[in-house]
């Protein structure tokens, strides 16, 4: 909760915020209400049961949008009345996707198009058990000439709350942030859309109890710093988790992340999810900088791709990763790997107590298909369970591996790895399936 005493309680509808009517945009009237609100000193803006359509909104320093049960702020369907991110932060170490039709850039004023702005914003945020709804605006003019605007855009914030309410149908991202500090994601329900939350730039911020059913990334940004992700439940047409740009003291615990997705995949239509967690800085462009302190505890994953993808990018190093008591389940295709694939180094890999299950892939030609087979040509690996490259020491103890139905290539396998300890994996084939 925000640590400040509220002051100001004030509805929006005291200032002509009007309910039940999508042919009035009640942004003026909404931005009203919190303009009073921090004028005072700061408070809560009530949002009170029923809908109201509106177009931009602007989050101030010191002042909570408080959604009550029943309230809905739906977004309009003109393009028109949603503004672009201002701001004098220079974001240009953020940018991805150069070249492509994902290209993403802060400076871009339809990529930065928004319905909820907080920008130089502290001890704020949105509470309450009502929702937001983006209404699904589309833009021919957005990232893949059709994505609109995203439904909450934060830039160069810190101590912000986010509690309790919903967020669907987003044109873009339900939460996207740059530069966030000391903020708190905590008990927030979130459908459809593309990514759920996306944070790029993060130090001490905290995913926490949430559960997201996404079409695109469920949580995905990067250069965090003391981030927290812990028990969500995260259901993706995509990934689970995709860090995209290196990270530091990173925790993933106690999390439940499966699939197929309950939303689709707007852009490619299909409902299958990647990586449980995907870990690849420089995916979506350069992202220099080097990982350490990598912690992923006691989670749960299922019917993914993979439970878990580390890809270095060549101007990348990595110190640590932990993996404790992981539990997957109908992993699909591809093994657990901590890799790069010129010569970027981790320094260490250390799993203990994980027990993954994976389907075999039926083809006894595939083993001997990798023999002199260039690597970006690898359709999967070329083994079932788990894969280390370029990795100075991996250490494995009480590990279980299991194949279920018939499967050719071996379980495991290290490549460039200076020392390695995988004594005590336990290796079993359940060709009942």
């Amino acid at each position: 909760m925000i640590s400040f005493i509220l002051s100001v309680v004030v509805s929006i509808a005291s200032f002509g915020a009007v309910s039940n009517n999508e042919s009035v945009n009640n942004a003026e009237a909404i931005n009203r209400a919190i303009e009073h609100c921090a004028e005072q000193g700061g408070g809560r803006v009530v949002v009170p049961c029923g809908e109201y359509s509106t177009g931009s909104v602007y989050l101030k320093s010191g002042v909570t949008l408080f959604l009550e049960q029943g309230a809905v702020l739906k977004g309009v369907q003109d393009i028109n009345a949603y503004a672009s991110l201002q701001t004098t932060l220079d974001l240009s170490r953020y940018e991805s996707g150069q070249g492509t039709v994902n290209y993403n850039s802060a400076t871009d004023s339809q990529w930065s198009k928004a319905m909820v702005f907080a920008v130089g914003v502290s001890d704020a945020g949105i509470e309450g058990k009502g929702c937001i709804d983006g209404a699904d605006v589309r833009n021919p003019l957005g990232e893949e000439h059709m994505r609109g605007p995203h439904t909450i855009l934060m830039a160069g914030c810190k101590r912000m709350t986010f509690d309790g309410f919903s967020v669907k149908r987003s044109a873009n991202y339900a939460f996207l942030g740059y530069q966030i500090e000391k903020s708190q994601f905590h008990n927030l329900y979130i459908e459809g859309g593309w990514d759920g939350i996306h944070i790029r730039g993060a130090k001490r911020v905290e995913i926490s109890r949430c559960e997201m059913h996404t079409g695109d990334d469920a949580i995905a940004g990067g250069y965090w710093e003391r981030m927290s992700i812990n028990h969500n439940v995260l259901n993706s047409s995509c990934n689970g988790i995709r860090m995209i740009m290196p990270s530091v003291q990173l925790d993933i615990t106690d999390n439940e992340i499966y699939g197929p997705g309950k939303f689709e995949h707007i852009t490619s239509h299909h409902t299958r999810s990647g990586a449980a967690i995907n870990l690849e800085p420089g995916g979506w462009g350069k992202a220099p900088g080097r990982m350490d302190k990598i912690r992923i505890l006691r989670n749960k994953v299922a019917c993914v791709l993979t439970p878990l993808c580390v890809t270095l990018s060549d101007d990348n190093t990595m110190g640590s990763l932990l993996v404790e008591d992981m539990q997957a389940r109908g992993v699909t295709r591809m093994a657990l790997s901590v890799k790069s694939w010129g010569k970027a180094p981790t320094d260490c890999v250390v799993m203990r107590r994980c027990d993954m299950e994976f389907d075999g892939i039926d083809d006894p030609n595939l083993p001997a298909w990798f023999e002199n087979r260039p690597t970006d040509q690898w359709p999967v690996f070329p083994v079932w369970g788990m894969y280390f490259r370029n990795v100075k020491n991996v250490d494995v103890k009480d590990v279980k591996l299991t194949v279920r139905g018939k499967e050719y290539r071996e379980a495991w396998t290290v490549d460039n790895v200076e020392k390695h300890n995988l004594d005590r994996v336990q290796v079993s084939k359940d060709c009942a399936h």
